[in-house]
């Protein structure tokens, strides 16, 4: 036992000896780090040399995030200066320690901080969700394409059936909202909100309301599709007629409360954490050592 403890103490003062024998680099300035460098290069072969050069650059980075993070304690201390501090009185060995802790330290606080935000976006997404079931009042029952007047010229219309499917009735106000656009260009056809204010109107379990979109621009934009057609055309397959229909209920007023529908998708959240995901999967995978950086010039 004791000879295991001499054995151990032995190795470990060689160590010691060893690391204590290496040049090391002097901060003091510019002039003298580059004097130290030179010195402690004699000592490395190529693969160490590119090491070193990947952990000055990776205390550089260090540099700025201790000016930022303590920017009392650094105040009128260039990035540069605060290197040379860190560098001064160091070996290679100790300068790629330093690094490599660096990296180790901000692969944890990058995993931290995406792991937070992956969160609130899950957050998002079910509050998201939830006002999306209370705003699911309504289905398209019917289409049909029409012929009307406008302006002295008889153009194509598209007439909407929209009935309400809630189980309590509906009281006014509320907003419809409805977006037909081009299918192939997602050119914007009609885009349009109906409001219903009339403190009276009261949408029972099985009543529908009517929008209708008037279909000039896209004749115009298309005539090979609307020329010659017969009306009227029970549910058309709109995309036949390079047409695609959303229509929402936009807000609306449950038990007193004003539900408004988010600018944001739930599948656009769906892509944001697919992208959070996809680096926190790449940090979770580096060990955070210099071997993983590549090297490009300056």
């Amino acid at each position: 036992m004791k000879y295991t403890v001499l054995k151990l103490t032995a190795f470990s003062l060689l160590i010691l000896l060893m690391i204590s024998c290496q040049e090391k680099f002097n901060g003091r300035s510019e002039k003298e780090f580059n004097l130290s460098r030179k010195n402690v290069e004699k000592e490395l072969n190529a693969k160490e040399k590119i090491n070193l050069e990947k952990a000055f650059r990776v205390i550089v980075l260090k540099a700025m995030v201790l000016k930022w993070d303590e920017p009392n304690r650094y105040k009128g201390k260039s990035f540069n200066e605060i290197s040379l501090e860190l560098i001064d009185g160091q070996t290679y060995s100790s300068i790629t320690d330093l690094a490599e802790d660096f990296l180790q330290e901000r692969n944890k606080k990058d995993v931290e901080r995406i792991t937070t935000e992956i969160e609130k976006l899950e957050k998002k997404k079910t509050k998201i969700l939830e006002i999306e079931r209370k705003l699911n009042l309504f289905k398209i029952e019917s289409l049909e394409f029409n012929e009307t007047r406008w302006f002295g010229e008889t153009v194509p219309q598209l007439e909407i059936k929209y009935k309400y499917i809630g189980k309590t009735d509906l009281k006014a106000p509320f907003e419809i909202f409805l977006e037909l656009t081009e299918a192939k260009t997602k050119h914007a056809i009609s885009l349009q909100g109906s409001g219903y204010e009339k403190e009276d109107y009261i949408l029972k379990n099985g009543e529908s309301i009517y929008p209708t979109v008037n279909l000039e621009e896209a004749k115009e934009r298309n005539p090979d599709i609307w020329n010659n057609l017969k009306y009227p055309i029970k549910n058309p397959k709109l995309l036949d007629y390079n047409l695609e229909l959303k229509i929402y209920v936009s807000s609306l007023y449950l038990n007193g409360e004003k539900i408004i529908k988010p600018k944001i998708t739930t599948q656009e959240i769906d892509l944001e954490i697919a992208e959070q995901n996809k680096e926190l999967k790449q940090i979770l995978s580096s060990k955070g050592s210099l071997d993983e950086l590549e090297l490009t010039e300056k």
